[in-house]
């Protein structure tokens, strides 16, 4: 993998980046998860949409393939986005906003996989880490308690998020054709555990995609 094109390709996706509110009503979300075969060299996505309404599934995918990249923070688009993709192009009830596991804005190019797959596949996109990228203050112990996280130039990228009372928070932002409120507001209202319910299914499904016969 050449590091020099790989960021020259993320300047110049993040040039196509845009905020904007999601479209209204919002009734269907979708999410991904990754899971990986380190002995086989391979990669898993699990794709879930929701109806928000009923909370029920209404569609999903997985793909698996081999990693082409491997493992460097910062350019970890490159080695999950492919297989999303693959995924992704098997559903059909395509939702209004997806959820990944990962960045948007909250990367040192702007380009994490939640503003990657947003930009190419010109979708709704938010991005939602159990990891901080950068340094944070912690918010409140109260669920929907939330502080801005901020990138190493002190400018706002996204949320820090406390989705459930004494648990880890959340980094949330945004990845594409979304704003900063409607990643805070989505989050919260679908977390009825630590992720985003969408999110928590995907999870969920990407842990099983290696363990099946």
């Amino acid at each position: 993998m050449n590091l020099e094109k790989a960021r020259r390709a993320q300047q110049l996706l993040a040039e196509k980046l845009r905020l904007e509110p999601l479209r209204r009503p919002v009734n269907f979300v979708g999410a991904a998860d990754f899971a990986f075969d380190r002995n086989a060299g391979r990669i898993g996505a699990a794709l879930v949409v929701m109806d928000i309404n009923t909370l029920e599934i209404v569609d999903e995918a997985t793909a698996v393939t081999k990693s082409a990249c491997p493992y460097i923070p910062g350019y970890l688009c490159f080695r999950e986005g492919p297989v999303f993709f693959q995924a992704w192009k098997r559903i059909i009830r395509q939702p209004e906003v997806w959820f990944l596991d990962g960045n948007g804005l909250a990367h040192p190019r702007r380009m994490g996989l939640a503003s990657f797959v947003g930009v190419i596949a010109d979708v709704a996109t938010i991005g939602c880490a159990k990891s901080a990228f950068f340094r944070f203050e912690m918010p409140e112990r109260s669920r929907g308690s939330f502080t801005i996280y901020r990138n190493r130039d002190n400018e706002p990228v996204g949320f820090c998020v406390r989705t459930r009372e004494d648990v880890k928070p959340v980094f949330v932002s945004p990845g594409h054709r979304v704003s900063f409120e409607d990643c805070l507001w989505l989050t919260l209202e679908l977390a009825h555990f630590r992720l985003p319910e969408p999110l928590r299914l995907a999870h969920g499904r990407a842990k099983q995609i290696f363990l099946r016969p």
